[in-house]
């Protein structure tokens, strides 16, 4: 179950975050702090059985791509934005291999579809099967170098129009 996320939560993104990513592709602490600070209605933590095991999250903007611009500045959130960028899907490594990832996935989605035109994300080559099975498909390789990595982008389509 997801529950929308507060700046309180901060302490818990963080350490999700840095258990969950690579130190070089982690979110600093300041970078989630200002990202709450002007979306936090776009990150949500996921719940089972009253334990905290994961999060989700991102910002919005006009373009059909995540800038890497974007990951340092979160002021370039903009508040109408037609697409849902989501910067984060994070489980705790004791609690993979249990569709925890692709149910939290699902249900963020389905709670914004209505809202925005699209979602966009990048990921790792291993990780394209898992979110086409999300419902997103394979647009490109990504021009992303953040942390130093291949990225891939990917998206959901809401209106036909990606």
């Amino acid at each position: 179950m997801l529950k929308q996320v507060t700046i309180q939560d901060l302490e818990l993104l963080y350490h999700i975050e840095t258990t969950c990513f690579p130190i070089q592709e982690a979110a600093s602490y300041q970078s989630l702090k200002e990202r709450l600070a002007v979306y936090h209605e776009g990150f949500e933590i996921f719940y089972i059985a009253h334990q905290a095991i994961g999060y989700i999250g991102g910002l919005r903007n006009n373009e059909c791509n995540l800038p890497d611009s974007m990951y340092e500045n979160a002021f370039l959130h903009q508040e109408n934005g037609k697409y849902q960028m989501i910067f984060s899907v994070c489980i705790l490594p004791e609690y993979r291999g249990h569709g925890y990832a692709r149910e939290m996935v699902k249900e963020y989605v389905e709670k914004r579809k209505n809202d925005v035109d699209g979602f966009i994300l990048t990921c790792k080559d291993h990780l394209i099967p898992f979110y086409e099975r999300c419902g997103f498909k394979f647009v490109k390789v990504s021009a992303s170098t953040h942390g130093n990595a291949k990225w891939n982008d990917m998206v959901i389509d809401c209106r036909g129009e990606i």
